[in-house]
């Protein structure tokens, strides 16, 4: 990806989002609840096995880690100064955009102290859901949409040819969390910026050659 590729969608996305939030998400979300019930099963057991395997990844350690970024860091040790591969690289900024994006989704929950749209199914609610007190006001960003996305997206890039396939599993649970009524589109989409932005700038750690993609 380059600059200007980021800068466009950067541009694109930060007032889309806002706009959603402040008039959109809403009305977009009553009607995906009304009309997309029948697919809740599929998009609520995808996204159950997924979670159960990512959680194996992070619950099981090595050395202390979780086994995922130990996998990762030896896949960069072996290929950047084993093989001298570029490929070694690439593992790496995986773990990083990986741990940043999802680090960076659990305090913005923390902050921004959104609503989730069963409060909304329940009866609604004044505003925006921003800043709210008491329970169910983690929605935004979508900290599922950071985790699958962040582990598929600088791979999407890195091998374009295979951009399609590499991202099926996080689209369907970025879907999926329209879907069960987890979160807003601004949730999704915005979870999504973040991955981009930290794929971008850790890809800054491949220079002068960079991860290639459109």
């Amino acid at each position: 990806m380059t600059l200007r590729q980021f800068l466009l969608f950067t541009a694109l996305t930060l007032p889309a989002c806002a706009l959603l939030i402040l008039f959109l998400d809403q009305p977009i979300t009553l009607f995906i609840h009304r009309h997309t019930g029948w697919a809740e099963p599929f998009f609520s057991a995808y996204t159950a096995a997924a979670d159960n395997a990512y959680e194996a990844s992070m619950y099981t350690h090595v050395l202390g880690l979780p086994v995922l970024w130990m996998g990762l860091l030896g896949l960069f040790v072996l290929g950047r100064w084993v093989l001298k591969r570029r490929w070694g690289t690439l593992a790496l900024i995986v773990l990083l955009t990986h741990i940043a994006s999802q680090g960076t989704s659990n305090v913005l929950k923390g902050t921004v102290h959104r609503l989730r749209p069963e409060v909304l199914f329940s009866g609604g609610y004044p505003g925006t859901g921003l800043w709210a007190v008491g329970p169910h006001n983690d929605s935004f960003p979508s900290t599922h949409t950071a985790i699958y996305f962040s582990l598929f997206w600088p791979l999407a890039l890195a091998f374009p040819r295979w951009r399609v396939p590499l991202l099926v599993l996080p689209g369907i649970i970025m879907l999926g969390r329209l879907v069960m009524g987890a979160h807003y589109p601004s949730d999704v989409w915005f979870s999504a910026w973040l991955v981009v932005a930290y794929t971008f700038l850790f890809s800054l750690l491949d220079k002068p050659r960079g991860i290639r993609g459109g």
